[in-house]
């Protein structure tokens, strides 16, 4: 069974040792796990998304640890350049149905990612940069 996102960045915050965190990481690396860490810590991209929580259900399901890697290539809606066509409630709606559709671990993670945010310890910018080089864009 796949490790949700939220499953490796908990269990690389666990890690003591850098260049093991470093290793669990890349070891997990997908293409999801990129998009999420680039979504929180990378400051030219724009969340279009209101701070704070949206009102959703938690997804109560067994197995939805998968759910968010096919999901991700939805999330260009939610930022800015994604769609400029898209009207705002409509971006949010989708935001929500996400978040309901994905494993609740997952979802509280989307939240924080969105608010420019990563809820595990020792997962910095710093060491992302290490871990995939040239997947933050400085400016």
């Amino acid at each position: 069974m796949k490790l949700s996102i939220s499953e490796v960045l908990k269990k690389a915050s666990a890690i003591k040792e850098e260049n093991a965190r470093i290793g669990w990481l890349r070891q997990n690396s997908s293409t999801t796990l990129q998009m999420v860490l680039r979504g929180a810590l990378d400051p030219k991209i724009k969340w279009l998304l209101p701070e704070g929580a949206p009102p959703y259900k938690e997804n109560d399901l067994v197995d939805q640890e998968s759910v968010l890697y096919s999901e991700s290539r939805r999330l260009y809606l939610f930022t800015e350049g994604g769609n400029p066509n898209l009207k705002q409630t409509r971006r949010e709606y989708l935001f929500i149905q996400l978040l309901e559709s994905i494993d609740k671990e997952d979802a509280k993670l989307m939240i924080a990612v969105k608010d420019k945010k990563l809820p595990y310890k020792g997962i910095t910018k710093k060491l992302v940069e290490e871990v995939f080089p040239g997947l933050i864009v400085n400016e």
